[in-house]
Order: C-alpha cells, then sequence, then structure tokens
C-alpha cells in the first residue's frame, strides 16, 4: 500500500513538473507580428471611425489567423478561409441565441463537437475549437438585440479576410516554400538513415526517416491545387517519389550487417542542402556520380540529383499527389468505432453541460465556465487534458488579475487597439514555450475584447468571480474527460491491430495468388490496409497519453505498429513490379501465419514463432514478417507487467 501511495505521489509530481515545464523552442517572430495586426488592426479602424464595439467585433476574426501553421499554400488558404467563415457563423448565431439559454448551451456544444471532429477527421494540429466557442460566447454576451446577428458575422468574416491576407501575403515570393522545407528534412533524415546502416540504432533511425517522410508525403498531398500547380511542385513531388525508393534500397541492406559507402551517404546530404536551392543561381556541389555501377541504391540517388537538376522530365502532371477527397476522410472518422467521432461528441456533451451549469451560477456573465471547460478538453489526450487544466488554471488566474487591473483604469479606444495586438502577439510567441504562459496573454486579451466597453465597479469582485468561473469550468471539463470513455483507446488498441494485420494478411494474398484474382480488388483491400493503419496510429497516439500511462507495454504495441506500417510500404512496392504467385501451401502458411499474430494480440496470448514462406524475388518483405512477429511476441510476453499496472491503479 504504502508503495503503490509514493509511487502514486512521485506519478503526480512528475506531471506537474511536465505541466510546467518551458519547452525549448524557436520563437515565431513573423507569425507573432502578422498575428497581433490580425486581431488588432480591424480594432483600429474601429476606433478610428468612433466604432469601437464594431472594431472589437471584426477583431475576432483576427483569431483565424491563429489557425496558420508552416504549411502548403494550398491548404492554408482553404483552412484559413472556412476558419473565417466558422467565426463569423458562431459570431451570428451566438447573437441569435442570446436570449434562448438553452439552446445557446446546445448550439455552443454543437459547434464545438463539429470543430473538434473536423478537425480529428483532418488531423490538423491547432487549436480545433477553442477559438470558435470564444467567439460564440463572446457574442452571446455582448449585444442585447438579436437582430444584429448579420452585422455580427459580417464584421467577424471581415476580419478573417484579413488573416487571409496576412497569412497569404508571401505566396507570389515563396510558393512552394512548406513543401521544399519537408523535402529537404526527408533527404536530411535519410542521410542520417544510409549513416546508421551496419549500426545498432538503425532500427530507430529509420522510424524516424520513415516518420519524415510520411510529413513530406502529407504536405505534397495537401500542395495540390489549380492555382499552385508548377513545375517546381512536381520537381518536388517526383523528388520525394524518389526518397521514398532510395529508402526502400537502404533498408534492403541497411541492416547491422551490412553498411551504406560513405560516397553514398555525401551524395544524399548534397542533394539534400540543394533541394531548397533547385531553381536558384546558387547550387550545392554536384553530387559524385559519374560512372554507372549497377547497384540500385546509387541508381536511385542518381535519378534523384537528375530530377533536381531539371535532367529529367518536371512536366508530369500525374505525379503530382492528392489529398483524400473530404467524402472518404468523414467516411472514415464517422462511425461508432472511431476516436475522432467519439472525442467530439464527449467535448460536445460536456461544453453544452458547462454551458447550461453556467446559466445557473448567480456569476454574470459567466461565459468563462464553458470557455475554460473547452480549453481544457482541448488537450489531445487525457495526459494532455490534464496538463490543460492545471496551464489554464494558473495562467489564467494571474491574466485576470491583470486585465481587472488594466480595465479598472477605463482605458481608451487606442490604448485598448494596442493592447491587443501586443497580448495576441505575445500569446504567439508564448503558445510554443508552454499553454500556461500562453494563457497569463490569451485571458486579459479575451477580457479587453469582451469587457473593454462594461463598466467593472468593484475590481476584487470582478477578478474573483472570474477566477470562480475559470476553476468551475477547468472542473468541469477534467471531470468530463476523466469520466467519458478515459481508457477508450487502450479498450480499442487489441482489435484494431488484429484488424490491421487481417487486412495486410488479405492484401498480400492478392498480391501472390495464383488464381489471378480480380485486379480491381487489390486497390480496395490496399485501401483498407491503409485505413485501418491511419485510425491504428490515432487510437495509439491518444492511448500514450491516458492516465495511468503504461510506456513499457504501449512501446512494444508502437513497435509492432511500425512493422507493420513498413510491411504496408513494402507490400505496395511490390504492387508496382512483376511478382512470382505462391503455392496454395504457402498462401495456407501465411494466413495461418497472420491469423496466429492477430488472435494473439486480440487475446493478449503468448504467441510462439511461425514458419514465415518464401516470398520469391522479395527477401525484404521476409524480413519485415519476421520482424513483424518478433515485435508481436515481445508485446504479448508482456502480461505480468500488464497486470501490474492493473493493480497499481
Amino acid at each position: 500500500m504504502k508503495r503503490n501511495r509514493i509511487a502514486k505521489n512521485g506519478e503526480f509530481r512528475r506531471l506537474l513538473k511536465q505541466a510546467f515545464a518551458i519547452n525549448q523552442r524557436p520563437l515565431p517572430w513573423a507569425k507573432a507580428l502578422a498575428a497581433g495586426i490580425s486581431s488588432g488592426l480591424p480594432v483600429l479602424i474601429g476606433v478610428l471611425l468612433g466604432q469601437l464595439q464594431y472594431g472589437l467585433i471584426a477583431g475576432l476574426g483576427g483569431l483565424a489567423f491563429l489557425y496558420m501553421f508552416n504549411e502548403p499554400y494550398a491548404l492554408r488558404s482553404k483552412k484559413i478561409f472556412f476558419a473565417a467563415l466558422g467565426l463569423a457563423f458562431s459570431a451570428g448565431l451566438g447573437v441569435l441565441l442570446l436570449q434562448q439559454p438553452i439552446l445557446a448551451a446546445a448550439a455552443v456544444g454543437l459547434i464545438g463537437a463539429l470543430a473538434v471532429f473536423i478537425f480529428g477527421a483532418y488531423q490538423f494540429t491547432g487549436p480545433t475549437a477553442i477559438f470558435f466557442v470564444l467567439v460564440f460566447l463572446i457574442n452571446n454576451n455582448m449585444t442585447d438585440n438579436p437582430a444584429l446577428f448579420l452585422l455580427h458575422g459580417f464584421l467577424v468574416f471581415l476580419g478573417g479576410m484579413l488573416s487571409w491576407l496576412m497569412a497569404m501575403w508571401a505566396f507570389p515570393f515563396k510558393p512552394h516554400a512548406a513543401e521544399a522545407k519537408a523535402v529537404k528534412q526527408g533527404y536530411m533524415a535519410l542521410t542520417a538513415l544510409a549513416e546508421s546502416a551496419g549500426s545498432a540504432e538503425f532500427y530507430e533511425v529509420r522510424q524516424h526517416a520513415w516518420s519524415t517522410l510520411k510529413s513530406a508525403e502529407t504536405a505534397l498531398s495537401n500542395a495540390s491545387a489549380k492555382w499552385t500547380r508548377s513545375n517546381r511542385l512536381v520537381q518536388l513531388t517526383l523528388l520525394h517519389a524518389q526518397a521514398t525508393s532510395v529508402y526502400a534500397e537502404i533498408i534492403k541492406r541497411g541492416d547491422r550487417y551490412s553498411a551504406v559507402s560513405k560516397e553514398t551517404v555525401e551524395n544524399l546530404r548534397l542533394i539534400a542542402s540543394s533541394v531548397e536551392a533547385s531553381g536558384k543561381k546558387s547550387f550545392a556541389a554536384a553530387p559524385r556520380l559519374q560512372t554507372e555501377t549497377g547497384d540500385a541504391l546509387t541508381e536511385s540517388t542518381r535519378k534523384a540529383y537528375d530530377i533536381l537538376t531539371g535532367q529529367r522530365d518536371k512536366r508530369t502532371r500525374d505525379t503530382e499527389l492528392k489529398a483524400e477527397p473530404f467524402k472518404a476522410v468523414f467516411a472514415n472518422a464517422f462511425n461508432k468505432h472511431s476516436m475522432v467521432f467519439f472525442a467530439a461528441i464527449r467535448f460536445g456533451v460536456v461544453l453544452a453541460f458547462a454551458a447550461f451549469v453556467a446559466h445557473f451560477l448567480p456569476i454574470a456573465p459567466s461565459y468563462w465556465v464553458p470557455l475554460s471547460a473547452a480549453a481544457v478538453m482541448s488537450g489531445a489526450t487525457i495526459l494532455s487534458t490534464f496538463n490543460r487544466s492545471l496551464q489554464r488554471s494558473a495562467g489564467t488566474i494571474v491574466g485576470i488579475v491583470v486585465a481587472a487591473v488594466i480595465l479598472s483604469f477605463q482605458p481608451d479606444g487606442l490604448f485598448i487597439a494596442l493592447m491587443i495586438f501586443a497580448l495576441t502577439a505575445l500569446t504567439e510567441l508564448a503558445i510554443v514555450l508552454n499553454y500556461a504562459v500562453a494563457a497569463f496573454f490569451i485571458t486579459p486579451n479575451a477580457l479587453m475584447i469582451a469587457e473593454s466597453t462594461s463598466q467593472i465597479g468593484d475590481l476584487s469582485y470582478f477578478a474573483s468571480a472570474r477566477i470562480v468561473d475559470v476553476l468551475i469550468g477547468s472542473a468541469i471539463g477534467l471531470i468530463g474527460v476523466l469520466l467519458i470513455g478515459r481508457r477508450r483507446a487502450s479498450t480499442l488498441l487489441p482489435p484494431l491491430m488484429s484488424k490491421t494485420l487481417r487486412s495486410q494478411q488479405r492484401f498480400m494474398s492478392l498480391l501472390f495468388s495464383p488464381y489471378s484474382p480480380d485486379i480491381e480488388a487489390q486497390p480496395i483491400e490496399q485501401k483498407k490496409m491503409r485505413t485501418n493503419l491511419s485510425n491504428l496510429k490515432l487510437v495509439l497516439d491518444t492511448a500514450q497519453g491516458e492516465l495511468p500511462q503504461r510506456p513499457p507495454n504501449l512501446a512494444l504495441l508502437q513497435q509492432v505498429f511500425f512493422a507493420s506500417e513498413q510491411l504496408a510500404f513494402l507490400l505496395e512496392n511490390a504492387a508496382q513490379k512483376d511478382r512470382l504467385a505462391l503455392s496454395p501451401v504457402q498462401l495456407g502458411q501465411l494466413h495461418l501465419f497472420f491469423e496466429m499474430m492477430a488472435n494473439a494480440l486480440e487475446g493478449n496470448w503468448p504467441f510462439a514463432e511461425h514458419v514465415i514462406p518464401e516470398i520469391p524475388g522479395f527477401p525484404e518483405i521476409e524480413q519485415e514478417l519476421a520482424a513483424l512477429q518478433e515485435t508481436v511476441r515481445m508485446s504479448t510476453r508482456k502480461i505480468e507487467l500488464h497486470e501490474q499496472d492493473e493493480t497499481l491503479e
């Protein structure tokens, strides 16, 4: 008992330290300045026109800029536009329902759920629902005339369009900067992978390289649009495709007993340093690829350099990667077993409950209750939600006191505009350090917008009322997340892993079947395999943040996932090549091999090694099957540790 109590106290101290740790990251000065202009300029225009309140409303549209990250302009354009549209809709609906508190509580829950679902389905990073909720709640308390809902929505949309301009101004000068950076990082990761070949660190470096290549693929697929198509984009896409070929060649030989030549490593490094300079007069030195060697890795590197220097056709439009259609994205996320769908429903229900509770509190206006609940629940996992509750409470309490002091002096419009500019910019700088620091600036910023036209009488009452709201809202958000499905991801892991392995078995059987199966079935099974892997990754990421944590068990399951992902990559490569068919006996062995692994994971049973059939012409697939088998065996061997963790709960 005493040992368990000591362990829990140590865990709590570790979580506290983690919640308030300062991240060592470069500060985004340019983005902070642009964010400040997006929120502060509309307020300044309103002051100059003698309409401070209208300027404050339009300034809320500037929050759309906070959804911008280092992403392709094609994606950035759509994301900021629809964020502005969503903020405008939230503002208008907030005004329309200002005399309907029950409907308003339901509406704010629906807005939050929709935002969480959309951001989760597309796996976008960023503030998700928090600013849509903020705009709805502020407008729901800013006026007493529901007929002004169109005006409020229009003003917020105008502010959002200013954010769009601030986000897109550099497009004519660097139209593909994000994509070029992603491809460059891919080749840098390949360089590190080639250097590690033949060493014990190879497997770990391989995971990082694969993750970097997947990020580059996502960036390039999001860059596809009619107005962004160019030879440069096609060139970057071809470079990425060649990077995957180089990756495939490295992992064929990159075990602990086979190193990659120093010349190849140097060539990859030179290509990486030249990606962003392509098309300019300044160019890195040419890789030393003058002679034919017949080596597949050397030839793959040569092709990459030929693409970079324009020696290969860059006008092949069918090489452009395209993002998955939105219907398919939502179809994958909209089912009862989806973590995205579950998180959206939970967010909406808890947020609506917080708004309903706030309506009956004696403190008015009490919109900080649902707003605090939304901020706490914006954490992607239970662990991050717990951290957010601590950060939100600490940062907001300090921020409220500061805002109350400022507002007690009844500042004029110009000072308010400057403060909103400064606080928004400081929020962008602080958010990369720690959310608690950011909350110190977010809170007075929101209060400046919402309360600057109000009269604050009792300073201590104002501050204490807002602090009580924040504490109540944070508690509701944290309790809601802890009570509703806090271990759902862990519950979904075994069946989803088994489902993924079985989909890989079906796809592999189609590839190597001697019975000439329907060609149309291969892309269908391939898509199912990709979907299962994508869902499994999301569930794994969520499970890693659940409380209590189980890092040993989850680390092993993460290795199973990586081996499955690598197998999928090799199978998709094999689908593009000529293949020899497997015999019925070999196909039977393959089916039993996958089925036994799936059963072991699903039932958490011990797993013994099984026969891996020979795959003619594809020894790398055999190696990956062996690696997958080993990771499954290790993960199912940890039953004792799993049961020990259960007792600690």
